[in-house]
């Protein structure tokens, strides 16, 4: 017997075979698509029957040491070969190894790791709440944290807006763009607001502060001077604590191991996940300063997971850390991220409709007077994939990408600019 839904994969697309019994994510479902990726290598990716394409969104933003590299390989053959699955507790070298890569990295104590940021997100909460004896935390009006509802409900993504119904009002510290400095005994006016918001919900119910490093697609806005010191002191006033999201910006994208080092500040905890195992294999998690960590010398720590610092995960992060640090990847992303701001400077003289940019390292985006769906699709027809939010598109190539290599780059938007015209 036959169903409609059966397909003979012999007579059936790859993508339909997919779409048949797997979801795609934020889509729906009967008109979803994806590329059919054959191949990567570097800051590239190969796509069937169209060839090999510039990786600017470097997948999910994560992989940092680019595809396909050698030395994370061996590193996650070499852990299959040794013991490929374990219980959590079970002591390893590969998780003593990456403990202490991320302590040496982050100047934190100690990691609970997870499978993935929302995973990550949540967990940091849990640490607050259990910390602190406190609920609230505050979150920047224009933040992505994750995708469970948990973390959905404290941040400012439009991806919450399915649930709200059900969720408890969120605390915003407002964050117009560009915004307005600080000036003389003023502070800014995101500093204010987040003034505002303690006051008004009164400091010792606040567990945490959650703020991106550098937020990702939600604008990549870069903040007032004060802001980051201002709520570090903030924080030390009322006692709360001060949750840094490294998800995004982390392990080299902004040119820096962390984008928090712009700002010379400090966490009492902080998460990491996407460039942590440049997307080798699932791995995120909460860092914990030393004088927080010692809690729970004695105190339970009610946290855990299947998959918790999983030996493949695990492999997969030593070997990407260790290719950032031996190739100087994060200093290279200072460097490219050097061209395409000066390339985008050009863009903003030279086209019309290009009304700005922004960005770190590499983690940059090109503003337009209009949706940018257009440009990303003329880019795709000159061989970049190049994503896209509103009237944003977003250059964030692995940071394995060379100066030459952005300036082909440039080229070919260049070319994508003029045909799309005024």
């Amino acid at each position: 017997m036959t169903h409609d839904h059966d397909h003979d994969p012999a007579s059936t697309s790859l993508l339909e075979r997919q779409r048949a019994h797997l979801f795609f994510t934020w889509s729906a479902q009967r008109g979803a698509k994806g590329l059919e990726i054959t191949d990567a290598a570097g800051a590239r990716f190969e796509v069937a029957g169209k060839g090999w394409v510039w990786d600017l969104e470097s997948q999910v933003y994560n992989v940092n040491a680019g595809h396909k590299h050698p030395h994370i390989q061996q590193r996650m053959i070499a852990q299959i070969q040794a013991l490929p699955a374990c219980a959590p507790a079970a002591v390893l070298p590969i998780r003593a190894e990456l403990g202490e890569l991320l302590a040496q990295k982050t100047g934190m104590a100690k990691a609970f790791l997870t499978t993935g940021g929302s995973e990550a997100v949540e967990n940091a909460i849990k640490l607050a709440r259990l910390l602190t004896g406190r609920t609230k935390v505050i979150t920047r009006r224009n933040s992505y944290h994750g995708a469970t509802l948990a973390v959905l409900e404290v941040a400012g993504d439009m991806r919450k807006q399915p649930f709200t119904a059900t969720m408890r009002p969120a605390l915003h510290i407002e964050d117009p763009y560009p915004a307005r400095q600080a000036a003389g005994e003023q502070p800014s006016d995101w500093l204010a607001s987040a003034e505002a918001v303690i006051e008004r919900e009164g400091g010792e119910s606040i567990a945490a502060i959650l703020l991106e490093g550098f937020t990702g697609t939600n604008g990549m806005q870069h903040p007032p001077a004060d802001f980051w010191p201002g709520v570090r002191a903030l924080c030390d006033r009322h006692g709360i604590l001060l949750i840094d999201d490294e998800i995004f910006s982390g392990f080299g994208r902004t040119g820096r191991w962390f984008a928090r080092e712009h700002w010379g500040v400090r966490p009492d905890l902080m998460t990491v996940g996407k460039g942590l195992s440049s997307g080798y294999a699932p791995l995120a998690g909460v860092l914990v300063s030393d004088a927080l960590a010692a809690r729970f010398d004695d105190e339970v720590l009610w946290c855990g997971l299947t998959h918790y610092a999983h030996p493949i995960s695990c492999a997969a992060a030593v070997g990407s850390i260790e290719v950032l640090e031996r190739e100087g990847l994060p200093q290279n992303a200072e460097r490219v991220g050097q061209v395409f701001a000066r390339r985008f400077d050009e863009f903003v003289e030279r086209h019309a409709h290009v009304t700005g940019h922004r960005g770190l390292g590499l983690m940059r985006a090109l503003e337009l007077d209009r949706d940018a769906s257009e440009l990303s699709a003329r880019a795709w027809s000159l061989g970049a994939y190049l994503p896209q939010r509103g009237p944003l598109a977003f250059v964030c190539p692995p940071l394995c990408l060379r100066e030459h290599e952005a300036e082909a780059i440039c080229e070919l938007l260049d070319r994508a600019l003029l045909e799309l015209g005024d």
